[in-house]
């Protein structure tokens, strides 16, 4: 692979100080005359219950890229401030960022089993495999890798759990001397052996699904992170369904990332925890959460500033069905989208609160900024690359299989995790792999085939946090 064609990440070890951009907004502004409350941060347990009001997609003018066609509109937004709120510290000076080290895993959910397979990057081996709620019934979906290398799995029936990606941090629990953990896909240890579980919180919901780690407390320029916080969102009534919501609203928690305790949480009632409530989650790089739903044609976008816990709910415009989120390094919102006759992906501004749509591909899942600002959208056809800046349309990893899953190593690899449908005997219709993708050549380098009905989409390899909390040294 040619270095003129790719730029390294650097997503490793930080030999120097590194600029970030820095959002630093707490307050929400009056826009357009939408109605404005307050919402107050709950104790853990409790969620403060406030009404927002939600307008109208408002029409803007359209543009077109070189090769996408393109337009843009403003987002009507439910808005909530607090000055008074609790400071989170990140750790981070004003105009400061910092690197995590680099654990090297791909960390893909096998969903129908109730596991999360860890998969070294360099030899595709499948290092450890994790029961993701003691009952084997938790089925998981999206995964978050922290700055540190850790990971965390949000259970779509209900559940969130951390593990140690490197052995030396697992703690003696069991009662049997050494530390006790998986080696693979045939060597799933039980509950209670499984030693590299940092901790569980079995959060009393039928529908979880968004995960997204903080970059916590960081020394600028080492690899040394602490205090690392990790937010998910779930269905605020508990539906007779697992894996669905119920009417009424949802409910935001920010997690401690070392202890597994609940910081602070709170209800938003305008974001409906209905059917599948809140959808999949992202960060910025000051750590506020962005969220949607899924929707086939439009939805809702919500933003939870970690300051204050103030809160903000945008309408996505309907020719975007949102189904995976990102937040690109210059903090804009990407949803993937699988309106039906609408666009591939749609981009937001959220302080121009500004939306702007690129069709030319459908249907798409996991999404991931990668190498020279190109924006990776999985579709119908493979994967499809969007310029972060243009919107126009670039290469494209072509597939004759469903990708779910798209992202990026430090060394600026595509990894692709496929999706299989099945058959009358629930056995599944094409492979169930993760790719390893060369950009230079757009073709397979490598593949892991053990998976067991994996769904995973959001940030599995930690990339997308790095990208929001580092730039390459200038």
């Amino acid at each position: 692979m040619s270095s003129s064609a790719r730029v390294p990440l650097l997503f490793g070890l930080c030999t120097a100080l590194v600029a970030c951009g820095d959002d630093t907004t707490t307050s929400a502004s009056d826009s357009a005359g939408t109605a404005i409350t307050t919402a107050q941060p709950s104790d853990p347990g409790s969620g403060t219950q406030l009404p927002t009001t939600d307008d109208t997609p408002t029409g803007g003018s359209g543009s077109n890229s070189d090769s996408a066609a393109s337009t843009s509109t403003t987002a009507p937004v439910d808005s909530t401030t607090d000055d008074g709120g609790p400071k989170l510290d990140l750790g981070v000076p004003e105009g400061m960022g910092a690197c995590g080290c680099e654990f090297s895993y791909v960390w893909v959910a096998n969903a129908e089993e109730s596991t999360v397979s860890k998969i070294n990057m360099k030899t595709l081996k499948e290092e450890g495999r994790y029961l993701t709620r003691a009952d084997g019934m938790g089925n998981p979906s999206r995964t978050s890798v922290a700055l540190s290398g850790d990971v965390a799995v949000a259970n779509r029936h209900g559940g969130l759990v951390k593990f140690w990606a490197d052995p030396a941090n697992c703690k003696e629990s069991n009662g049997v001397p050494g530390i006790q953990t998986s080696t693979g896909k045939n060597d799933v240890l039980a509950w209670d052996m499984e030693e590299c579980r940092a901790w569980f919180i079995d959060f009393p919901t039928s529908n979880q699904r968004p995960v997204a780690w903080t970059q916590g407390t960081i020394t600028p320029g080492t690899c040394n992170t602490s205090k690392e916080k990790v937010w998910t969102v779930m269905s605020e009534k508990k539906s007779l369904f697992p894996g669905l919501g119920a009417p009424g609203g949802v409910i935001v928690a920010l997690i401690d990332g070392d202890t597994g305790t609940i910081d602070k949480q709170i209800t938003i009632p305008t974001f409906s925890g209905d059917q599948f409530g809140a959808y999949g989650g992202a960060v910025n790089t000051h750590g506020d959460l962005f969220f949607t739903s899924m929707a086939f044609n439009g939805g809702k976008l919500a933003r939870v500033y970690i300051d204050n816990f103030a809160y903000k709910v945008f309408v996505v415009p309907p020719e975007i069905g949102p189904y995976g989120i990102t937040v690109d390094h210059k903090g804009q919102v990407w949803l993937s989208s699988v309106a039906l006759g609408g666009y591939g992906v749609g981009r937001f501004d959220p302080e121009l609160q500004k939306w702007d749509l690129v069709n030319g591909f459908w249907g798409g899942s996991g999404l991931a900024e990668g190498p020279d600002d190109w924006m990776w959208v999985s579709s119908t056809n493979g994967v499809n690359a969007v310029h972060i800046d243009t919107l126009e349309l670039g290469p494209v990893f072509k597939s004759k299989y469903t990708i779910k899953g798209v992202g990026f190593d430090h060394e600026g690899f595509l990894w692709a995790v496929n999706w299989s449908d099945v058959d009358d005997a629930n056995n599944p219709i094409d492979p169930e792999v993760v790719f390893k993708v060369d950009l230079d050549t757009l073709t397979a380098v490598g593949q892991y085939d053990g998976l067991n009905r994996p769904y995973t989409y959001s940030d599995f390899t930690g990339n997308a946090l790095y990208n929001v909390s580092c730039l390459p040294p200038q």
